[in-house]
């Protein structure tokens, strides 16, 4: 009997076994280059014995081929082939490109896995390190969430006057001075003015309310301003009532880069030396996230 057909050392994913020396037994062990070799099914195997080939008269167990006659010392075996996986039901590695799958093959049920439909639940706020996938023109990629979470609003900070207040001359720029630090995420805030960190450059949120009382006369005016590094920047003014008494604020968003300054001022119009108020005063501010 011999094989007429496609040539067999054409068909893909097909693995050359070693020859097998036969000695009149049955049973013979398979192997490729010299290591035990177990094949998918005797369906698999083709195999040559003094020029014929062979096929149907003999089974496969685990590693080892099994004939249903005995080979003598005298037959000899040209050659074994073993018609891989590939072609009875699993696609042999790195065989399956793109351009074999149709437009519309791979749906959302085939890809049901836990990593794709997100079957667990994520509980809590992602890991900085947590990646998302997304299209970039096209193109898909993964993206850290650190990168798109858009921030949490720090540098941040707020003070207030709780014991005596600062004194402020007529018609002199003066600097609020601050005892209570109530939160400063970034110790940020030292001297009575706000220092923008290392990395921490962007827009920023300032606001900021002084009450003066008993002035000499109403019809005054209290005036407090935010200054960036030493200079005024916004304003606000407020005008004294019967009972002579003022109450300004101001706010303002800011441009600000790493290492400037922000401090709150505060002058007035009385005509005599004045106090702030205590505990009615606040500074504060924090950063603009995703701006």
């Amino acid at each position: 009997m011999s094989y007429i057909g496609r040539g067999v050392d054409n068909i893909s994913n097909v693995e050359k076994l070693d020859n097998i020396t036969f000695d009149g037994g049955t049973t013979y062990a398979l192997t490729k280059s010299s290591v035990a070799y177990t094949p998918s099914s005797s369906n698999c195997i083709l195999l040559s014995i003094d020029g014929i080939v062979q096929q149907g008269n003999f089974s496969v167990s685990t590693t080892n081929i099994v004939f249903d006659w005995s080979p003598t010392s005298s037959n000899t075996c040209d050659w074994i082939l073993h018609i891989g996986v590939g072609l009875i039901s699993t696609p042999a590695d790195s065989s399956v490109t793109a351009s074999k799958l149709g437009s519309l093959a791979v749906t959302g049920a085939k890809l049901n896995t836990d990593v794709i439909s997100a079957q667990t639940e994520l509980a809590v706020a992602p890991a900085d390190a947590d990646e998302f996938m997304v299209s970039d023109g096209g193109v898909l990629k993964r993206i850290d969430y650190s990168l798109i979470k858009g921030g949490d609003n720090t540098p941040a900070f707020a003070v207030t006057q709780t014991s005596a207040g600062t004194t402020v001359s007529n018609d002199t720029e003066t600097k609020v001075t601050w005892d209570t630090e109530t939160f400063d995420t970034d110790s940020a805030f030292a001297s009575d003015r706000f220092t923008v960190p290392s990395g921490a450059d962007g827009k920023y949120f300032f606001t900021g309310v002084v009450p003066i009382y008993f002035f000499d006369d109403d019809d005054k005016y209290l005036l407090i301003s935010i200054y960036k590094n030493g200079s005024a920047i916004t304003t606000g003014r407020s005008e004294t009532n019967n009972a002579k008494r003022a109450h300004a604020s101001v706010s303002s968003i800011l441009d600000l880069s790493a290492t400037d300054y922000v401090e709150l001022y505060v002058s007035h119009t009385s005509g005599t030396e004045v106090t702030q108020y205590d505990s009615k005063s606040f500074f504060g501010g924090f950063k603009l996230a995703g701006v």
